[in-house]
């Protein structure tokens, strides 16, 4: 549907959906004013329900980071590349908890707003990136929360750990997470629909995700399962975002390389089952 100028004045015009990648993104700039609505709907459902409301919003993420300082740091004496632990895990689980969060909420796109698929034409594309919001939110708690380490850090021990030369890398990093995120919501959004067990599923397959990336401890990438760990586009994400906010040497650049071919390939394939699948996502609704 296009807005032309007919011999009858200003109006819509009525034809069919055009293929391919180009059209899909044609139509999400053309509907690109929905984005905050949908955005507003998704925050709108991140603590429905609960007493405590958005105070959650800095229990979820700060309990986690207190619990594995005392057990992975204190307890087992993780090693931490010569940082703080708390700073090293908080600046870890900053871009593994947006790429988890940004994940699970692409995955409930079409799901939580289902009663729109069969009333009325939107870019089904929209839902995804829309609903991947309150990853944001959750992010911006994670900085908050690392800029405070940084000062109490160089309050306490003189030492001032951030390294604003490589926040280039650091963003790189968040940017192959979200695309990353968007990339895996393109396949489990849809069959989410008709089967929770695609969300009960990816909870499960996360946090085994999660021991397989450099988050509360620094993974070897020599030995045995060296190459295995190297096939972890997650990985790479974590250590640049790390290499870019604290200036460790843990920047790999064949592993970046391999990451930046598997987000490619993830999203290049989400694209093309996402635009097949989605013309049943009204019926499934």
């Amino acid at each position: 549907m296009t807005e032309e100028t007919t011999t009858l004045g200003p109006g819509w015009v009525i034809e069919p959906r055009r293929e391919g990648l180009v059209a899909r993104l044609r139509d999400v700039w053309r509907y690109r004013r929905l984005l905050r609505f949908f955005a507003w709907k998704a925050f709108q459902k991140l603590y429905a329900g609960t007493v405590l409301g958005w105070v959650w919003i800095f229990i979820r993420p700060l309990f986690p980071l207190l619990v594995s300082t005392v057990v992975f740091g204190r307890m087992l004496g993780v090693g931490s590349d010569g940082v703080p632990y708390f700073l090293f895990v908080t600046v870890g689980s900053a871009t593994w908890n947006f790429f988890q969060q940004a994940t699970i909420w692409g995955t409930r796109s079409l799901q939580m707003n289902r009663s729109f698929l069969s009333r009325i034409y939107i870019p089904r594309l929209i839902l995804p990136i829309a609903s991947m919001t309150p990853a944001f939110l959750n992010f911006a708690i994670h900085l908050a929360i690392i800029g405070g380490a940084f000062v109490y850090y160089r309050v306490t021990a003189g030492v001032w750990y951030f390294t604003p030369l490589g926040i280039g890398w650091a963003c790189a990093a968040v940017a192959m997470a979200l695309v990353l995120a968007l990339g895996i919501s393109l396949w489990t959004s849809v069959p989410a629909l008709v089967a929770r067990d695609v969300r009960f599923t990816l909870q499960y397959v996360m946090s085994f995700w999660l021991f397989l990336t450099p988050v509360l401890y620094p993974l070897p990438r020599t030995g045995e399962y060296g190459w295995l760990l190297s096939l972890n586009p997650m990985a790479a994400v974590v250590d640049m975002f790390k290499h870019g906010m604290l200036g460790l040497d843990v920047l790999h650049p064949r592993e970046v390389g391999l990451s930046l071919i598997v987000i490619a390939a993830v999203v290049g394939s989400g694209l093309w089952f996402f635009g097949r699948a989605e013309a049943t996502a009204a019926d499934k609704a």
